[in-house]
Protein backbone atom coordinates (compact mmCIF):
# COMPACT_ATOMS: atom_id res chain seq x y z
CA UNK A 1 0.00 0.00 0.00
CA UNK A 2 2.48 2.64 1.09
CA UNK A 3 6.00 2.56 -0.29
CA UNK A 4 8.16 1.27 2.56
CA UNK A 5 11.46 1.81 0.80
CA UNK A 6 13.78 4.51 2.00
CA UNK A 7 14.44 7.14 -0.69
CA UNK A 8 17.64 6.33 -2.57
CA UNK A 9 17.95 2.90 -0.99
CA UNK A 10 16.51 -0.51 -1.73
CA UNK A 11 15.88 -1.53 1.87
CA UNK A 12 12.72 -1.00 3.88
CA UNK A 13 12.30 2.08 6.02
CA UNK A 14 10.63 2.27 9.38
CA UNK A 15 7.00 3.36 9.06
CA UNK A 16 6.16 6.50 10.99
CA UNK A 17 3.02 6.69 13.15
CA UNK A 18 1.24 8.80 10.53
CA UNK A 19 2.08 6.21 7.85
CA UNK A 20 0.59 3.48 10.05
CA UNK A 21 -2.54 5.53 10.73
CA UNK A 22 -3.02 6.18 7.01
CA UNK A 23 -2.46 2.52 6.12
CA UNK A 24 -5.01 1.33 8.67
CA UNK A 25 -7.54 3.96 7.60
CA UNK A 26 -7.12 2.99 3.92
CA UNK A 27 -7.63 -0.70 4.73
CA UNK A 28 -10.71 0.02 6.86
CA UNK A 29 -12.11 2.28 4.13
CA UNK A 30 -11.91 -0.64 1.68
CA UNK A 31 -14.37 -2.71 3.75
CA UNK A 32 -17.15 -0.07 3.91
CA UNK A 33 -18.04 -0.45 7.59
CA UNK A 34 -17.38 -4.16 7.97
CA UNK A 35 -13.63 -4.18 8.67
CA UNK A 36 -12.79 -6.72 11.33
CA UNK A 37 -9.50 -6.59 13.18
CA UNK A 38 -8.03 -9.70 11.48
CA UNK A 39 -8.73 -8.37 7.96
CA UNK A 40 -7.24 -5.02 8.86
CA UNK A 41 -4.22 -6.81 10.32
CA UNK A 42 -3.56 -8.64 7.05
CA UNK A 43 -4.17 -5.55 4.94
CA UNK A 44 -1.92 -3.32 7.04
CA UNK A 45 0.78 -5.95 7.54
CA UNK A 46 0.69 -5.62 11.32
CA UNK A 47 0.25 -8.14 14.14
CA UNK A 48 -3.23 -8.11 15.69
CA UNK A 49 -2.04 -7.20 19.20
CA UNK A 50 -0.17 -4.13 17.97
CA UNK A 51 -3.02 -3.20 15.65
CA UNK A 52 -5.60 -3.28 18.46
CA UNK A 53 -3.72 -0.53 20.30
CA UNK A 54 -3.48 1.56 17.15
CA UNK A 55 -7.19 1.06 16.30
CA UNK A 56 -8.20 2.04 19.84
CA UNK A 57 -6.22 5.25 19.40
CA UNK A 58 -7.87 5.97 16.04
CA UNK A 59 -11.31 5.42 17.61
CA UNK A 60 -10.40 7.73 20.52
CA UNK A 61 -9.26 10.40 18.03
CA UNK A 62 -12.55 10.11 16.14
CA UNK A 63 -10.92 8.83 12.93
CA UNK A 64 -12.60 5.41 13.16
CA UNK A 65 -15.87 4.25 14.65
CA UNK A 66 -16.57 0.80 16.05
CA UNK A 67 -19.85 -1.09 16.03
CA UNK A 68 -20.91 -4.62 16.81
CA UNK A 69 -21.73 -6.94 13.91
CA UNK A 70 -22.68 -10.50 14.87
CA UNK A 71 -21.33 -9.87 18.37
CA UNK A 72 -17.87 -8.81 17.18
CA UNK A 73 -16.46 -5.32 16.61
CA UNK A 74 -16.23 -3.98 13.07
CA UNK A 75 -14.71 -0.66 12.11
CA UNK A 76 -15.55 2.10 9.67
CA UNK A 77 -13.82 5.34 8.77
CA UNK A 78 -15.42 8.58 9.95
CA UNK A 79 -15.63 11.87 8.04
CA UNK A 80 -12.77 13.10 10.22
CA UNK A 81 -10.78 10.00 9.21
CA UNK A 82 -11.47 10.80 5.55
CA UNK A 83 -10.21 14.33 6.14
CA UNK A 84 -7.05 12.94 7.78
CA UNK A 85 -6.38 10.74 4.73
CA UNK A 86 -6.91 13.59 2.30
CA UNK A 87 -4.51 15.81 4.22
CA UNK A 88 -2.02 12.96 4.66
CA UNK A 89 -1.81 12.26 0.92
CA UNK A 90 -1.36 15.96 0.13
CA UNK A 91 1.46 16.21 2.67
CA UNK A 92 3.11 13.03 1.32
CA UNK A 93 3.19 14.62 -2.15
CA UNK A 94 4.89 17.74 -0.74
CA UNK A 95 7.38 15.66 1.24
CA UNK A 96 8.32 13.61 -1.83
CA UNK A 97 9.05 16.82 -3.73
CA UNK A 98 11.17 18.15 -0.86
CA UNK A 99 13.09 14.89 -0.50
CA UNK A 100 13.70 14.47 -4.23
CA UNK A 101 17.26 14.86 -5.44
CA UNK A 102 17.69 18.40 -6.87
CA UNK A 103 19.90 17.08 -9.70
CA UNK A 104 16.98 14.90 -10.87
CA UNK A 105 14.77 17.98 -11.22
CA UNK A 106 17.50 19.91 -13.09
CA UNK A 107 18.14 17.06 -15.54
CA UNK A 108 14.37 16.69 -16.16
CA UNK A 109 14.12 20.42 -17.01
CA UNK A 110 16.94 20.13 -19.56
CA UNK A 111 15.43 17.07 -21.26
Amino acid sequence: MLDDREPGRGGPRRREATDLYATVLEVVKRYHGAARITRVSYGAGMPVDRLRTLVERLVALGLLKAEEIDGRPAYDITPRGQEFLSTYWKMRAYIEVLEANPEDRISRRRA
